[in-house]
């Protein structure tokens, strides 16, 4: 877990210059500097990032989700879907970083890591990896989750969460036949929304609604998906989703894809959700790994 993306001051400044604030990504420094307009706590290893931005925005540089999403912010919704019980509702007022004075207007583009549509961010740790869709990038150079590009301040904290996440993360072994699929399925989709979209950052989901399950494919391997609409006490509410599927490299393994998106103004759409499924693809596993009987504990 780490500091969320914001200005802060920047710590290779040097004294006789005026001060300036350098970008902060979530998980390291940018090369995007502008004037000093206000004092910021320096990042840090310990720190929070809600919402997708935990996911969804924050799991940044492993297969643990961190808030980001959001799967953020943590973990990452109205005006971005289009399935027909989808009901926009306004956005947050502002973008967040600490103080508010240093940060972006809300629902602003940051300054992010040259990813473009099309790319591939791989999970070397699983031997898979995520296709970057049009309005999205990678979280940060040494990270494996992808966030949408619009951030905004979290609605129930000063932290900045974004409008959509996605990340691969490995479940376990031994589910055997395509009822396991479904079972760890239900369970990936409740623990992506709890990540998500946490109680500190939203309020707490009040809510959700199963709007799409069934059999699927990913990476050429068998897999189950669930979606969720969820209901959360502060605006926006969001689509969730968990993909389970078998591993194309490791015998007897599933891994999960945690995706979501607010419904809100500048969200992405909720079909992003099937581009994200539809665009994991099967990539070099990781040194370290073995390719066949390997179970995972």
């Amino acid at each position: 877990m780490t500091t969320p993306p914001g200005w802060y001051p920047d710590p290779g400044q040097t004294p006789q210059l005026p001060p300036q604030e350098r970008w902060w990504d979530g998980s390291s420094w940018t090369g995007h500097t502008r004037p000093g307009t206000g004092i910021a706590p320096q990042p840090g290893r310990g720190g929070t990032r809600a919402g997708r931005g935990q996911l969804i925005a924050g799991i940044v540089g492993s297969v643990v989700l961190a808030a980001a999403l959001a799967v953020g912010g943590v973990l990452l919704l109205g005006g971005g879907g289009s399935d027909s019980d989808e009901k926009p509702k306004a956005a947050p007022s502002s973008h967040s970083a600490t103080p508010k004075e240093s940060t972006p207007p809300d629902d602003e583009e940051s300054p992010s890591p040259s990813t473009s549509p099309g790319d591939v961010v791989p999970e070397p740790r699983l031997g898979v990896g995520l296709t970057v869709p049009e309005g999205w990038e990678q979280g940060s150079p040494d990270s494996s989750f992808v966030s949408h590009k619009t951030a905004y301040v979290c609605p129930g904290q000063n932290t900045n969460c974004v409008r959509g996440g996605a990340q691969l993360l490995p479940v376990s072994s031994g589910w055997e036949g395509k009822k396991a699929l479904k079972d760890a399925a239900e369970l990936q989709v409740a623990k992506n929304a709890k990540e998500a979209y946490s109680k500190k950052a939203y309020g707490g989901i009040t809510s959700h609604k199963v709007v799409k399950s069934g059999a699927v494919t990913v990476a050429g391997q068998p897999g189950y998906r669930i979606r969720w609409r969820v209901e959360n006490k502060l605006e926006p509410d969001a689509y969730v989703e968990a993909v389970v599927f078998r591993s194309p490299h490791l015998k007897d393994e599933i891994l999960t894809l945690w995706s979501s998106a607010d419904i809100a103004p500048k969200s992405p759409p909720v079909s992003d959700l099937d581009k994200l499924r539809e665009g994991v693809v099967r990539t070099r596993l990781g040194a370290g790994e073995d390719d066949g009987n390997h179970k995972s504990v």
